[in-house]
């Protein structure tokens, strides 16, 4: 009985110390297993309590709080935002799951990317080697913080490196007031984004190619392109103020013009219309007209070596059509007239069926639509893209063919002789009778 409490006793003991081991090797496994493994458990009893988001990485930060029930942009001017982006952000830090505990060294944190303040500043420990290969992994940390209404934060995360361990996503992560390193399971791809265009609606205008009949863009030197359909072929566009003596760089350079619009002008940052300074460095004004009268104002300007555009939006009813009158049609003679006949007893009368009326298409209130387009646009100002405000900003000589090259067949005569007004005298035909005479009787005739 005693040898058997001794193995019994001495079991206990081998389990005890393993657990011991287990524990100094992994000093956080016990705390793992002891909490949630969310690594912030009540976030997801509070998610709806989240008035306030705010990402920084990078240098940049967008902050985006909510409003009367909408999600804004706090620090452009309250620009709307994304709901379904802000709930996606919210919604996966609350469903961050611990999957494995890391390093808890400071020094440690700028490898795996969640150093914050990110760079090590200069004198500080380490060499410049060391320095420089610190600041470049901290460009991939990023701090997300949730506030409620009161302003307390009900979760502040610094999101660091991510990576794909099979075919889920893993991404380091770290508590702001924590030095405790954590390798995290989120729902899907965690991405820490602070420009603005991340939050909102990148398209702010669009007008289909088939609206649009005319195009004028106003440089600011007077230099003025006008643009409108073709009269060869209405679905294309040209040039209408063509100067003399020019053509077209290519059939259908003026389509991408008239059409700049046609798959939405977007934008890579936004402001309130007053921030911007339209008349210290203006670009154009450029006008798009439409067959239902419709007009678009987009005017550009440079500001802070960036292309920023307003638009305005107008209506005006576009003329009436021209009335056809049709004359009554002439009585046929009185000896051709046609009787009514009878259904045939060999084929009988097709039942004639009367026409399905079809439901009219309910006209669009495009004063209506300029109204809306005014109020959702004319506060703010659009940074956009160069490739787009190039296109909307086109000069003539960007859409004219260009000159021969100097030295042609007349070594460049002709060339010069019209840039200076000249014309060149064609070769004048020797007389009559003396062309063909050849140049012995010639000589004799003027011996006689």
């Amino acid at each position: 009985m005693q040898q058997k409490n001794v193995v019994i006793l001495g079991t206990v003991t081998v389990i005890a110390l393993g657990v011991a081991a287990l524990a100094l090797r992994n000093p956080d496994a016990s705390a793992s297993k002891s909490e949630d493994a969310h690594l912030f458990p009540a976030l997801s009893e509070h998610i709806n309590d989240v008035t306030e988001v705010r990402i920084e990485k990078g240098g940049k930060s967008a902050t985006l709080k909510r409003e009367g029930g909408k999600w804004k942009l706090a620090d452009r001017g309250g620009y709307p935002a994304q709901f379904e982006k802000v709930k996606e952000l919210a919604v996966r830090i609350a469903d961050l799951e611990i999957e494995e505990a890391k390093t808890a060294k400071k020094a440690n944190h700028a490898k795996l990317g969640v150093e914050w303040p990110q760079a090590k500043k200069e004198g500080e420990a380490g060499g410049a080697g060391e320095e420089d290969e610190g600041a470049e992994e901290a460009e991939e940390s990023g701090l997300v913080t949730l506030r409620d209404a009161s302003g307390k934060d009900l979760a502040a995360v610094v999101v660091g490196k991510s990576e794909w361990r099979g075919s889920k996503p893993k991404v380091y992560a770290r508590r702001l007031s924590e030095d405790q390193v954590y390798l995290c399971a989120p729902r899907g791809t965690l991405s820490v984004m602070p420009d603005a265009k991340s939050w909102i609606e990148a398209k702010f205008v669009e007008l289909q190619n088939d609206r649009v009949q005319s195009v004028s863009i106003e440089h600011n030197d007077g230099e003025t392109v006008e643009i409108g359909r073709s009269v060869e072929n209405h679905t294309q566009f040209a040039i209408q103020n063509m100067p003399p003596g020019k053509s077209e760089r290519y059939a259908g350079v003026a389509n991408g013009v008239a059409q700049a619009l046609g798959y939405g002008l977007q934008l890579e940052d936004v402001r309130p219309v007053t921030e911007i300074d339209f008349a210290k460095e203006p670009v154009a004004k450029t006008r798009f007209r439409c067959v239902d009268g419709l007009e678009l104002l987009v005017e550009l300007a440079k500001f802070e070596d960036k292309t920023w555009v307003r638009v305005a939006a107008s209506f005006t009813p576009p003329p009436e059509p021209p009335k056809v009158e049709t004359s009554p049609a002439e009585p046929a003679p009185a000896g051709d007239e046609i009787a009514a006949a009878e259904p045939s007893a060999e084929k009988p009368a097709e039942e004639v069926k009367p026409a399905e009326e079809k439901p009219a298409e309910e006209k669009k209130d495009i004063a209506k639509e300029a109204a809306e387009l005014n109020e959702r646009l004319a506060p703010w100002a659009f940074e956009v893209a160069s490739y787009k405000s190039d296109v909307l900003a086109k000069r003539m000589k960007d859409l004219l063919a260009e000159p021969p090259a100097a030295g042609g067949e007349d070594g460049g005569l002709g060339e010069a002789m019209d840039d200076l007004g000249m014309e060149q005298a064609p070769d004048e035909p020797a007389p009559d009778g003396d062309a063909q005479q050849p140049k012995d009787e010639q000589l004799e005739e003027e011996d006689d």
